[in-house]
Parts: structure tokens; C-alpha cells; sequence
């Protein structure tokens, strides 16, 4: 067994411990779905780190998220369902068939050609499947789901033509948001298609909208911050005195 194997190995007999009989009291007491959050919470610290470049956070942040997955196994182990070693011969195993241009002996000649191929590849995994849209879940952020949707749409499917393209009517929509008044009835659909039309901007441009916000609202908070510090204006001597 590779020492690989063997850390996984370990954190995973770990987690059972914690849940088994004098471990945990909260561990033995979480269920899935109530270690959803923490799984969330994870990932988002996660992601900072990366977006930090701290390699230490990013190592430090990656042992959390598996422990996240490895509870989530210890879980479904206890009640027969499947254990850690399934989760990864799964996943390595839909890895190997998705890369038959790597594993097998497919060519393809390019990057949309690629990705064409994983999308067939995965309608065949998933015969239940009707929609190019199937499989999104509903309950990602809105600025990431509108980015999948979008995407999906653009890489064609039946019905899907056109969908992804950003409409020319954009600087109007702008307009016509700015011209309303607040709690006027169109102000959340005019505002929603305003957002779904940036966000296809952004994907015809090549730009990740949710990086591209996320950079907008670090410097935004930076020039925030610096304002913040700057002390007010002694008052004038030579004013009255506003009693």
C-alpha cells in the first residue's frame, strides 16, 4: 500500500472513530445532511486560499475539505451503503472513461471538440437526462449557476441555439434600470436580465464573471478601508459654534 493509501486509510478509520462508541458525542451526532454547511463552509475557505497563493492555507484548507468527505463516507459506511475506497475507485474509474483521448485511443483536435465529447460521454452515463441543463443544482449561487446555464447553453444542445449569446440590448437594459424608481415591479426581472447578459459578456470575452466580482469587490473594500483611515477635518476656529 502506498503511503498515499495509507494517510487516507487512516484519516478515514479516524472518522469512524470519532463516531463509534466512546468517540464524539457531535461527531457520532451528525447526519449528512447536517454536515452540509461545514462541507460548504470548507470549500469556500478553500477557494480563498488558492486565490490567496498561500500553499500552507491551501495544504491546511484541502485536509479540512477531506475530512469533510471523509465523514460523509464514514456516514454512508455505517449504514452499507458504500465506504471511502468505493468514493475513489469511483471517481478514478469516471475519470479513465471521460479521458479516452488520454486512456484509450480517441484523438481529438481541439478544446471545444473535447468538451463536446465529455458532454455526450456524460448524457450516456446519465440516460435520464433530457436537458443540457439537467444536473445544474438549483441551489448554487446565482452567479455561478447563471454561468453554468449559460456556458452549457453556448456548447449547444437541442433548442439551445443562440441562448448564450449576449444581446445588444444591454446599455439599454442599463438605462432602463437606472430610469426606474425603487420598488418598481420590473426593477428584479430588468435587473435579472441585466446580470444574465453580463454574465454572457464575460463568457464571450473569456473572463470569469465570479473572479472578475471578486477582484471588483477587493479593491472597492480596499478603497473603503483607506477612507476609513483618514482622519476627519479639525474643525474650523473661525465658524460659530452651532449650539
Amino acid at each position: 500500500m502506498s503511503q498515499d493509501s495509507e494517510a487516507v486509510g487512516r484519516l478515514f478509520a479516524l472518522m469512524a472513530r470519532l463516531r463509534g462508541p466512546g468517540g464524539c458525542p457531535w461527531d457520532a451526532a451528525q447526519t449528512p445532511r447536517t454536515l452540509v454547511p461545514y462541507l460548504l463552509e470548507e470549500a469556500y475557505e478553500l477557494a480563498d486560499a488558492i486565490l490567496g497563493g498561500d500553499d500552507q492555507a491551501v495544504r491546511e484548507e484541502l485536509g479540512d475539505l477531506l475530512v469533510e468527505v471523509a465523514m460523509q463516507a464514514a456516514i454512508a459506511a455505517e449504514r452499507g451503503a458504500f465506504d471511502l475506497r468505493e468514493v475513489a475507485d469511483g471517481a478514478a474509474a469516471k475519470m479513465i472513461s471521460r479521458h479516452p483521448h488520454v486512456f484509450g485511443d480517441q484523438v481529438v483536435g481541439d478544446e471545444p471538440e473535447l468538451l463536446r465529447n465529455w458532454d455526450r460521454m456524460k448524457r450516456r452515463e446519465k440516460p435520464d437526462r433530457t436537458s443540457a441543463l439537467d444536473g445544474i443544482p438549483v441551489s448554487l449561487p446565482a452567479l455561478l449557476r447563471a454561468v453554468l446555464v449559460e456556458r452549457r447553453a453556448a456548447r449547444g444542445g437541442p433548442g439551445a441555439a443562440g441562448l448564450g449569446l449576449p444581446s445588444a440590448t444591454l446599455p439599454a437594459m442599463g438605462e432602463g434600470l437606472s430610469g426606474l424608481e425603487p420598488g418598481a415591479p420590473d426593477a428584479e426581472l430588468l435587473a435579472g436580465e441585466l446580470l444574465w447578459q453580463v454574465v454572457a459578456e464575460c463568457q464571450r470575452l473569456g473572463v470569469d464573471p465570479e473572479t472578475a466580482l471578486r477582484r471588483a469587490t477587493d479593491r472597492h473594500s480596499d478603497h473603503y478601508r483607506a477612507a476609513e483611515r483618514i482622519p476627519p477635518p479639525s474643525p474650523d476656529p473661525s465658524s460659530p459654534e452651532v449650539t
